[in-house]
């Protein structure tokens, strides 16, 4: 009897087949240039061009410094007793005492080592150890960086003081009627895996709504049409669903190199809605290689939420408003209804992208890692400028919207119906393209409305 027939003889099947576990099972390395983005790094020096939310202004205490990691480089954040907002490189310049436990007062922090006191600057004001006359406080600078607050985030610049450019405030963080609630959610995994789920649209029929339970809504289990445009520093991608009689059009914003906006999702495709705006307006930023957090406004009102289904008291400090966002889950529940966090994390620290397969659904994601990878092989090599988007009007305008138009289908035909959808996209997009001449917010507002409602009288689009 042969040792296969001995083994089945004893009930024990040996599994044979072309199996490749030990053909693949040597990882490639992560990607460096976009992944690495500490001090002196090739995407860490291009981040740095833009203004990053660092904290949420709740986190700073009137008396208590905040010690933060932004990008691998450690940094305390205070506000002083005059309500100025510092932030500087955490390790004294005497000794290397760390700011955190320095004293705030009316005009800088104290070290609390040996109480050298400093500007929110980085402006040595006092020295008390040291002789009368000493010039070791026009000797020594230390590392701040310029930073404010805006609607409870607060910003940094952390680039060359001599290119610090100007914060677009966007038409989305103007609305009216419009509560905008910070939060905050670490993520213990590389930034990058984290800021392209914005543009992978097809994640949500699946992850969302078909895999397990319906997380958002009913409508989001549609496959959609995916179509992607690259105006300015933006990547804006749109999803139009159809949904009965109805055709949904989500249109998602990215604006490089780690800004996004996503639109409403808590109400169903089932009547006419036009040019909804933000229900999430929020940035990934880097901790260090392995950890990032997003910093983000909820928005909430009759014109994102006309039914009251957000609730602003649970978003804050790690936890927001909707399903599957942090690790503050059962470790089961969340094998059995994964969400976001639970996709983004587990492709490991650094997500290894010469171990994906990338498919025709990711066009998206192959457009960011792109469009970032020339953005900083343009900085480093001297050949281009961090993109910045265009101000048309009062204000930088953003492209995150939703739109339900009642455009029934022309024919049983799927593929018909799939082409239908793909021209409104490219009809819908011009429009709001065109309107951004317009100078102010409202004027432009009022034309898309004006126009999308009467998109389905158009001869292309009418049974």
């Amino acid at each position: 009897m042969s040792v296969a027939e001995d083994l089945r003889a004893h009930g024990i099947v040996v599994p044979t087949g072309k199996y490749q576990g030990y053909a693949k099972n040597r990882r490639p390395n992560p990607d460096p240039e976009l992944t690495l983005t500490g001090p002196g790094t090739p995407c860490g020096e291009y981040l740095r061009r833009y203004w990053q939310p660092v904290c949420m202004a709740s986190e700073i205490l009137d008396d208590r410094p905040l010690r933060l990691r932004i990008m691998s480089e450690d940094l305390v954040a205070f506000r002083d007793k005059s309500g100025r907002y510092g932030l500087l490189a955490a390790n004294c310049s005497h000794r290397n005492t760390s700011l955190e436990f320095g004293i705030v007062e009316e005009d800088g922090i104290r070290c609390c080592y040996h109480g050298w006191r400093y500007d929110i600057d980085g402006t040595i004001l006092e020295a008390p150890g040291e002789p009368e006359g000493t010039k070791i406080t026009e000797r020594v600078k230390h590392g701040a960086y310029p930073v404010f607050e805006y609607k409870g985030l607060v910003f940094a610049y952390m680039g060359p003081a001599d290119e610090q450019p100007e914060f677009p405030v966007y038409d989305i963080q103007e609305q009216p009627n419009d509560a905008m609630v910070p939060y905050s959610i670490t993520y213990p995994c590389n930034w990058l895996q984290v800021m392209e789920n914005t543009v992978d649209p097809i994640h949500t029929v699946f992850l969302h709504t078909r895999i397990t339970e319906v997380q958002f809504s009913n409508s989001w289990g549609a496959m959609p049409v995916v179509k992607w445009y690259t105006p300015d520093n933006h990547i804006v991608t749109t999803s139009t669903y159809r949904w009965g009689d109805h055709v949904w059009l989500r249109a998602q914003d990215v604006c490089l190199p780690n800004h996004a906006r996503i639109g409403a999702f808590l109400y169903e495709a089932d009547e006419p809605r036009y040019f909804w705006r933000s229900a999430l307006t929020k940035w990934t930023v880097p901790r260090d290689d392995t950890e990032c957090m997003i910093l983000s406004w909820r928005h909430y009102g009759p014109d994102i939420d006309p039914e009251n289904l957000g609730i602003p008291d649970d978003v804050g400090k790690e936890k927001v408003d909707f399903i599957g966002q942090t690790m503050f889950r059962d470790y089961r529940e969340r094998q059995i209804e994964p969400g976001d966090y639970e996709a983004q994390v587990s492709q490991g620290p650094t997500n290894v992208h010469a171990a994906e397969n990338l498919g025709t659904t990711d066009i998206g994601v192959a457009t960011l890692r792109k469009r970032l990878r020339e953005q900083v092989r343009g900085l480093a090599d001297g050949t281009r400028e961090p993109a910045r988007p265009s101000r048309y009007g009062d204000l930088y305008y953003g492209y995150v919207q939703d739109t339900v138009f009642p455009i029934p289908p022309r024919s049983t035909d799927e593929k018909e119906d799939e082409e239908l959808r793909s021209q409104i996209s490219d009809v819908a997009m011009e429009i709001v393209l065109e309107a951004d001449s317009l100078p102010t917010t409202d004027q432009r507002t009022a034309r898309i409305k004006e126009r999308f409602a009467k998109l389905h009288e158009d001869p292309r689009f009418s049974t």
